[in-house]
């Protein structure tokens, strides 16, 4: 406290009365854009459940295109045809083992599969695939399949188009792929050199 007489600067640590007290204004924040824009939903596993669907589609059709042409093949009895019908079912029945272990995971079923035909779990070696299975339909005879030779074309041209479309987003959307999902149940590390069941990852 000042004494008296004396002004309250004259003192160390006095209370300065009725100085002005600087006031800060708020800075205001600039809008710069960023808060305008509106937050987009993850869709890409809706796409990854829309591709599997619509690959099991595709396998029924060509297990059912490779059984009529087993059917029909009878009269005519070409050897070739037995060949080409034979290896239908069997590559559809594979790629139909793979997508049913993509939903539900069988451990010794993923095993085999990841082992022996390891380029399924790729998204343009799964692409090639279905482009070399469709181009098995051009080997058909034209009469064999008769009133069903309509099938022939959509399993053709329908395992081709999936092929292709495939290919051509994993190029142009690498993004929608970064976080599909890779079964790895059964398959452990000792199959690669280690010890432990391999976590299933994205």
């Amino acid at each position: 406290m000042a004494a008296y007489g004396e002004p309250d600067w004259a003192t160390p640590g006095a209370a300065t009365t009725g100085a002005p007290t600087e006031v800060f204004a708020p800075v205001a924040p600039v809008n710069n854009g960023e808060g305008n824009k509106a937050l987009t939903k993850d869709r890409t596993k809706l796409w990854h459940r829309l591709i599997s669907f619509t690959l099991i589609g595709l396998c029924a059709a060509m297990t059912a295109l490779g059984v009529f042409v087993i059917l029909g093949n009878r009269a005519v009895n070409d050897f070739a045809e037995w060949f080409i019908g034979a290896y239908m079912i069997l590559f559809a029945v594979l790629l139909f083992a793979y997508e049913a272990v993509w939903w539900c995971t069988i451990g010794s079923l993923n095993k085999v599969i990841r082992k022996n035909f390891g380029f399924m779990y790729k998204i343009r070696g799964k692409a090639l695939y279905l482009i070399f299975v469709a181009c098995l339909s051009i080997g058909i005879d034209n009469n064999l399949l008769g009133d069903m030779d309509w099938l022939r074309w959509f399993a053709g041209i329908g395992w081709g188009v999936a092929g292709l479309g495939l290919l051509i987003a994993s190029f142009t959307k690498p993004e929608l792929f970064e976080n599909y999902y890779i079964p790895t149940r059964g398959f452990t590390k000792s199959d690669d050199g280690g010890d432990d069941e391999v976590s299933e990852t994205v």
